[in-house]
C-alpha cells in the first residue's frame, strides 16, 4: 500500500495543500463579507438611481399631461364640439395622432388618452394591449368623473387590468375633459433586467400598502420573506434567507417619489460571489515555506513518476526503431511495475507474431492479385483477339497497331493496379483503352466524350470504379445499333462548406434501367453477385467506396428522357506524382 502511486499522490498533496486550503478558506471568509457588502451598495445605488430617472419619466409625462390644454391646439374644441360633427372628428383623428407621436418620445409609456365626460367618449392612443386598456381606462374614468375640479391626486395610482396591473395619471383639463397616461408595471420591471439577478433571484413591484402590483418570477416564500422584510431609509439592503430552501439572498428596495409603488429586488448570493476569487491573496500570502515544500513535492513527483515514465518512453521508442530485445527494470512503484511488466510481455508478444504477421502479407498480397486477375473477362479478351484476327486477315496494319496498344495498356492498368487508390487521369485513361477498342469492335456506332478539368487530373479515385459503370453502359445500354451510342463522362467538384464533393457523371443515351433494377439502386438493395460475369460489379463497386471513404461516397442511379445517369460523389483528395508512377 506504501509503495502505492496512489499513496506517495495522496501524501504529497496533503503535506502541501492543506495548510494553505485552512488559510485561504480564512482569506475568502473575510473577502467574501467585504465584497457581499460592496455589492451590495452598488446594486442599491444602481437601483436608486434607475428608480429616479423612472420618476423623471413619469414627472416629464404630468408635465406633458398638465400642458396639452395650452400646447394642442386640437384640445380645447373637443370641449365645445358637437360630438357627431365632423370638426370634432377632425380633432379627434389630430389628438390620436399627436398622442401616437408622443409615444415615441416617451418609450416606457404604454398610452395616452383624453377622455370627454359629456359625450363618455375616449380618444386613446396605445403601444400593445388596446382594448384591454381602454377598458380598465374607462373603469377609472367611471370612478372619478363626479370628481371635484382641483382634488386630482398627485402620485401615479395603480389600477387593475385584464393582463396585471398598471400606474395612471389624470389630470382634469376643464369641466368636461380629462386627459391622463399610463404605463404597465410589468414595463417597469423589464427596466430592471440590467441588474444581475442570477437564476434564483428577481424582481418585483409592490404598492406602497403592501400589495403585489406587478408580475414576478419570485416563489411565494420569497414575496412573503420580502413583504415582512422592513427596509429602513439608511440600510435600503438586507441578507434574507428563503423558507423555500433556495438559499440567501440580498433584498434591495427603493421607494418611488411620483407613484404609489416601491421596487423591490432580491439577488443570491452565490450568484454575487461566484466571481471571487478564492486563492487570489494566496499568491502573495504563502510563506516560503510552502515554496519549499513544493519543491520537495516535484522532486519526489520526479522520483516516482517521471522517471519511470521517462523509462518506458525511451522503451517505446526502441521499439519503434525495431528493437524486440529491449526489456525494462520493473523494480519501481506498484502500479508502474504492474506496467512495465506488461510492457515486457507485450514485447514478446510482438516478436512472436511478427512472422505471422509478415506471412499474413503475403497470403493477403496473394489474395489481391488474384482478385485483380478475376477482374479480366474471358469474352472481352477473345473479342478483341478476334477483332485483331479479322483486321490482319484484311491487312489494316494501322489499326492493329492501334487495336494492340489499347489493349496492352488496358491489362497493363488491370495488372499494376495494386494500390488503394490511383489518379482520375490514370482511371480516366484506361476507360478510353476499354471504350476504344469497343469502337473497333463496332465502327461508326459508338462513341464517346470525356470531360476532364486539368485542376482534378491528380485527384485520387478507386481503381476500376468508372471503368466498371462504362463496362456496364457498353453490355447493357448499347441495345440498338441503328443509331449512335454515345457515353459522356464528366468530372467536377461541388464545395459543400464543410469537405469539397468530386463528383463524376456516367451518361449515356442507350435504353437506360429497367425500372426494378433502378428503384433497387436507389434504395441500395440490389442483390448483384460480386464476380458475375468475371468483373467487379456495382455492389462490389458500393462495397469498395463504403469502406474507403467511411460512408462518405455517394452512387446515385437515374434514368433521363433517354439513357441512363450515373453519378459517383467522393471526397476530394490528391495522389502524388511519385506513388502514381507504377499506374
Amino acid at each position: 500500500m506504501r509503495n502505492s502511486l496512489r499513496f506517495k499522490f495522496v501524501v504529497g498533496f496533503l503535506m502541501i495543500f492543506v495548510p494553505l486550503v485552512f488559510f485561504l478558506l480564512f482569506n475568502n471568509l473575510y473577502a467574501t463579507n467585504v465584497v457581499r457588502e460592496q455589492v451590495s451598495k452598488t446594486n442599491s445605488n444602481l437601483l436608486q438611481q434607475h428608480a429616479n430617472q423612472i420618476d423623471d419619466m413619469l414627472g416629464e409625462a404630468t408635465n406633458f399631461l398638465n400642458l396639452l390644454n395650452e400646447n394642442e391646439a386640437e384640445v380645447n374644441p373637443v370641449d365645445f364640439l358637437p360630438f357627431d360633427s365632423d370638426d370634432y372628428m377632425i380633432n379627434k383623428v389630430m389628438l390620436f395622432q399627436r398622442f401616437k407621436t408622443t409615444l415615441n418620445y416617451f418609450p416606457l409609456m404604454d398610452s395616452y388618452f383624453l377622455y370627454n365626460i359629456r359625450d363618455n367618449d375616449l380618444i386613446f392612443a396605445s403601444k400593445k394591449d388596446y382594448y384591454i386598456q381602454q377598458d380598465a381606462i374607462i373603469d377609472k374614468m367611471k370612478s372619478i368623473r363626479n370628481q371635484p375640479q382641483g382634488q386630482e391626486t398627485r402620485e401615479w395610482q395603480i389600477i387593475p387590468t385584464a393582463k396585471g396591473d398598471a400606474l395612471i395619471k389624470t389630470v382634469r383639463l376643464s369641466k368636461n375633459l380629462f386627459a391622463g397616461a399610463l404605463v404597465n408595471t410589468d414595463t417597469l420591471l423589464q427596466t430592471l433586467k440590467f441588474l444581475e439577478m442570477g437564476d434564483s433571484g428577481g424582481a418585483v413591484i409592490f404598492s406602497k400598502t403592501g400589495e403585489l402590483a406587478s408580475d414576478t418570477i419570485l416563489t411565494d416564500s420569497q414575496l412573503e420573506v420580502i413583504n415582512k422584510t422592513v427596509l429602513k431609509p439608511n440600510d435600503p439592503f438586507q441578507t434574507v434567507t428563503d423558507p423555500g430552501g433556495k438559499g440567501k439572498f440580498l433584498l434591495f428596495g427603493v421607494p418611488s417619489m411620483v407613484a404609489d409603488i416601491n421596487y423591490r429586488v432580491m439577488i443570491p448570493e452565490k450568484s454575487i460571489l461566484q466571481n471571487l476569487p478564492f486563492f487570489r491573496l494566496a499568491f502573495y500570502i504563502v510563506p516560503l515555506g510552502g515554496i519549499l515544500l513544493l519543491v520537495f513535492y516535484l522532486i519526489l513527483l520526479r522520483q516516482v513518476l517521471l522517471r519511470p515514465m521517462k523509462v518506458l518512453i525511451q522503451g517505446m521508442n526502441r521499439i519503434m526503431r525495431g528493437d524486440l530485445k529491449i526489456r525494462l527494470n520493473e523494480n519501481h512503484s506498484t502500479e508502474f511495475a504492474f506496467l512495465l511488466g506488461t510492457f515486457n510481455n507485450m514485447v514478446m508478444q510482438i516478436s512472436d507474431l511478427k512472422i505471422d504477421v509478415y506471412e499474413e502479407k503475403i497470403r493477403t498480397q496473394d489474395a489481391e492479385f488474384g482478385l485483380l486477375q478475376v477482374q479480366i473477362r474471358p469474352h472481352f479478351y477473345l473479342n478483341s483477339l478476334n477483332i485483331i484476327h479479322s483486321l490482319a486477315a484484311i491487312k489494316e496494319y494501322s489499326l492493329i497497331q492501334k487495336m494492340t496498344q489499347h489493349l496492352a495498356e488496358y491489362f497493363r492498368f488491370i495488372i499494376q493496379t495494386k494500390r488503394g487508390t490511383v489518379t482520375l487521369e490514370a482511371e480516366i485513361r484506361h476507360v478510353q483503352n476499354y471504350l476504344e477498342i469497343q469502337k473497333l469492335r463496332f465502327p461508326n456506332q459508338l462513341n464517346y466524350e470525356i470531360e476532364l478539368p486539368d485542376p482534378y487530373r491528380q485527384a485520387a479515385v478507386l481503381p476500376l470504379t468508372i471503368q466498371t459503370f462504362v463496362e456496364n453502359c457498353v453490355i447493357h445500354g448499347f441495345a440498338s445499333r441503328k443509331e449512335l451510342f454515345l457515353i459522356r463522362i464528366k468530372a467536377y467538384v461541388e464545395d459543400q462548406g464543410i469537405e469539397p464533393i468530386l463528383w463524376i457523371e456516367v451518361i449515356d443515351n442507350g435504353i437506360g434501367f429497367p425500372e426494378d433494377i433502378l428503384q433497387k439502386l436507389q434504395l441500395g438493395t440490389y442483390d448483384n453477385e460480386i464476380y458475375k460475369e468475371g468483373h467487379l460489379g456495382i455492389q462490389n463497386v458500393m462495397q469498395r467506396q463504403r469502406i474507403h471513404y467511411d460512408q462518405k461516397a455517394r452512387l446515385l442511379f437515374n434514368n433521363r428522357e433517354k439513357g441512363a445517369e450515373i453519378r459517383i460523389g467522393i471526397p476530394l483528395s490528391f495522389v502524388n506524382k511519385e506513388e502514381d508512377e507504377d499506374v
